[in-house]
């Protein structure tokens, strides 16, 4: 990478931790607005790719869908009318498409926008109107677990590999580079603990460890995940909305496989 790719790249990631930090500190809204911003660009791009598959797809269900759950997510509703919503476009999704004789290949195409990446983020906006004892231990964990992963492994990989992990996918990505991300990850828990520790959060470090671990695994097999969509579709990156990283898929790739399972770890231990 070139000293002025590698600028553009810091830049944008910064414009973008900057924008997370204060959407985080203005309330449950603000945080919404931005994880659905992602939505909205994510289905485009997963759109995008599909269509290059050779299957007509549309990015408005998953936005549409997306939509109606965000704001249930704000008034708190039972989890009944959210199932309901989901049932609900699905079911007017394919009457509307099998009547205007929709293939069906493509009408489940637009359907599985809703799944990925859209459901992944939506976890995001669940995340976000959790009060804070649950909200910043999950992020705190997901955030450090990826970003000491990615990077180490990054690094590591480059400096120390040998094996190639998965050449068909991620040529890249080795052995070594995942083996030093997950260590260095699982490690970064440490940190995560300390500092929560520091305002009052009482989460024994065991389960932060634990958290962190299972994050470093889902982390890389999120990477994979989109780097095999991308190989079928034939693309280097799923767009160019964010100079230097690619599109929203390419950047959140890892976090929307991590955040779920920092979620679930903690609220399997009791810690939230």
């Amino acid at each position: 990478m070139h000293k002025s790719e590698t600028r553009v790249r810091i830049l944008t990631g910064s414009v973008l931790v900057a924008l997370f930090a204060l959407s985080m500190w203005l309330g449950p809204v603000t945080r919404i607005l931005f994880f659905y911003a992602m939505i909205w660009f994510g289905a485009r791009e997963m759109s995008d790719a599909l269509n290059k598959m050779g299957v007509h797809s549309t990015p408005w269900v998953a936005r549409i869908l997306a939509f109606v759950l965000a704001v249930l997510f704000l008034l708190r509703d039972e989890t009944v009318f959210h199932l309901s919503a989901i049932l609900l476009t699905i079911m007017i999704t394919m009457l509307i498409g099998l009547f205007r004789r929709t293939r069906v290949i493509d009408l489940t195409a637009s359907l599985s926008i809703c799944f990925y990446p859209v459901a992944f983020y939506l976890a995001f906006c669940y995340l976000a109107v959790q009060p804070d004892e649950v909200l910043y231990p999950v992020v705190g964990i997901t955030l450090f677990t990826v970003s000491f992963c990615d990077g180490f492994a990054y690094f590591f990989g480059r400096w120390f590999g040998r094996h190639k992990l998965c050449p068909s996918i991620s040529p890249k990505k080795t052995v070594e580079g995942a083996v030093s991300g997950t260590v260095l990850g699982t490690a970064s828990a440490v940190l995560v603990w300390l500092i929560l520790n520091a305002f009052g959060f009482t989460i024994p470090l065991y389960v932060y460890l634990i958290a962190s671990f299972l994050c470093t695994l889902f982390d890389q097999l999120g990477d994979l995940c989109a780097s095999a969509i991308k190989r079928q579709a034939g693309i280097k990156d799923f767009s160019n909305l964010l100079p230097g990283h690619g599109g929203v898929i390419d950047r959140m790739d890892s976090f929307s496989f991590a955040m779920p399972i920092a979620f679930l770890v903690l609220a399997l231990f009791h810690a939230l």
